[in-house]
C-alpha cells in the first residue's frame, strides 16, 4: 500500500511541475468517452491516497491516471 501512494503523491508532483493551472487537458469519463476541459486548480491528493485533477465543467476531480493535457500542435 505504501508503494501505492508513493507513486501517486509522485504523480502529482511531476504534473504539478509539468502543467500549470489552466492547462487544456482530456479526460476519460466513467462511460469511456472523453472531455475536452482545463485544469482549475493544482493536482492534488483525494483521501491521501489517489492522484487527482481538478477540472472545468467537471463536479468533483478525476484521478490523474484518466487525466492526460492536450497536445499543442
Amino acid at each position: 500500500m505504501r508503494h501505492h501512494i508513493k507513486h501517486q503523491e509522485k504523480l502529482v508532483r511531476e504534473w504539478n511541475e509539468k502543467y500549470p493551472v489552466g492547462t487544456q487537458v482530456i479526460v476519460k469519463k466513467d462511460v469511456q468517452t472523453e472531455v475536452r476541459t482545463v485544469t482549475t486548480h493544482e493536482a492534488t491528493m483525494l483521501g491521501g491516497h489517489t492522484a487527482v485533477a481538478w477540472l472545468k465543467d467537471i463536479s468533483g476531480c478525476y484521478s490523474l491516471e484518466r487525466v492526460r493535457a492536450e497536445e499543442k500542435v
